[in-house]
């Protein structure tokens, strides 16, 4: 794809980072789902939404490294396209966090505790939000929703501790269950881990869309 303008050059990359998100959101869907099938067609669905996000993760990185080079942006454009390369490895390593999960549901044999699976599903009900939403908040350039994303992210980790009580006593009650048990412990920490990185692309956003280092007095209104 040839583009000739400063403005359709940034547009592509946003529509990139966009694309990108929107493959790890299926990612972290199709890993959730896996904890509850352990199909082994799923863990290759993940695997090629993978390889699609690595691919869109060289091509951001070229796109902001020849905008930089060539078209020497200013501004919130400067900021957004030096950004644009932490973007996509927030993306990236999310999507891997995905990944392990989708591995290690394979392990779980016929373990599968109701209570958990309920509250990780509200957990990525959450997660999927908020990365939807820091998406819209790049493409828009928008930092109150930036703002509110990041907010979000307290709900994953009360869920987080939530889980993990009700693991700990899965523990105990069922000892023979140990090592699944831990394989669900992972799980769980892989998608908090996720919502930390959606974090991060919101307080990218804010500091794009600001100039400001973001901060926790914007959590509260300052």
């Amino acid at each position: 794809m040839h583009l000739n303008t400063y403005n359709e050059q940034l547009r592509h990359l946003t529509l990139s980072i966009v694309e990108m998100g929107g493959l790890v959101k299926e990612m972290i869907a199709s890993a959730f789902e896996s904890l509850i099938a352990k199909d082994d067609e799923l863990k290759d669905h993940i695997r090629g939404l993978d390889r699609k996000v690595n691919l869109l993760d060289r091509s951001i990185n070229e796109q902001a490294t020849m905008m930089l080079a060539l078209r020497s942006p200013m501004g919130d454009d400067l900021r957004f396209v030096t950004s644009a390369l932490g973007i996509a490895s927030d993306l990236e390593h999310a999507g891997d966090l995905a990944k392990n999960t989708g591995k290690r549901s394979l392990k779980l044999g016929s373990y599968a505790p109701d209570a958990v699976i309920a509250k990780l599903k509200d957990m990525q009900t959450v997660i999927l939000a908020m990365i939807g939403d820091a998406l819209t908040a790049i493409e828009q350039r928008d930092p109150d929703l930036a703002i509110d994303v990041w907010k979000r992210d307290k709900a994953v980790d009360d869920i987080y501790h939530e889980v993990l009580k009700l693991l700990q006593e899965d523990m105990q009650k069922n000892p023979d269950s140990i090592e699944a048990i831990t394989h669900f412990v992972f799980a769980n920490k892989n998608f908090e881990r996720i919502a930390d990185y959606a974090t991060s692309l919101s307080r990218t956003v804010y500091y794009v869309t600001t100039g400001k280092q973001p901060d926790k007095e914007v959590l509260k209104g300052k």
